[in-house]
């Protein structure tokens, strides 16, 4: 889980956002520009490959990379 909003992949703020998962105090930058990228604390990005399912819980968005702790990742 990343963020306890219901986001679609529309409602990313365009260009590169940090945000803060849930329960843990590392971010993420996601950027948001002909898709949706999520940067973790490994300096690795994931992409979205499937957006916006929605679940009884929330949207959620596959990527293709397990997100990894680390390092405030560069959000330019």
């Amino acid at each position: 889980h990343v963020d306890d909003r219901k986001l679609n992949a529309a409602q990313f703020a365009p260009g590169a956002n940090y945000y803060k998962p849930i329960l843990a105090s590392e971010r993420l930058c996601i950027t948001s520009h002909s898709g949706v990228t999520i940067a973790d604390g490994s300096g690795e990005v994931a992409n979205v490959v499937i957006a916006d399912i929605q679940a009884d819980n929330g949207v959620i968005h596959v990527i293709d990379k397990v997100l990894l702790p680390g390092d405030r990742p560069a959000c330019h």
